[in-house]
């Protein structure tokens, strides 16, 4: 999902689920690569990735909340 987008009305929870679980292990992937990297840049790269993915986290929390 791109910044500003909200997650169509009609989602099912089976779909936010998925979606949930499949960003917890990105999310997981991105915590594991930063651990082990020593760039300054590529530790840069991959903060600007975790953040997108931890947004579309919460975009997809919120929308349960509705």
């Amino acid at each position: 999902m791109r910044e500003g987008e909200e997650l169509p009305r009609n989602t099912g929870g089976a779909t936010l689920d998925t979606l949930e679980a499949t960003l917890l292990v990105k999310i997981g992937a991105m915590q594991n690569r930063m651990e082990h990297e020593e760039s300054a840049d590529e530790l840069q790269k991959l903060n600007t990735v975790l953040s997108g993915l931890l947004e579309n986290l919460e975009k997809i929390r919120k929308s349960r909340r509705r």
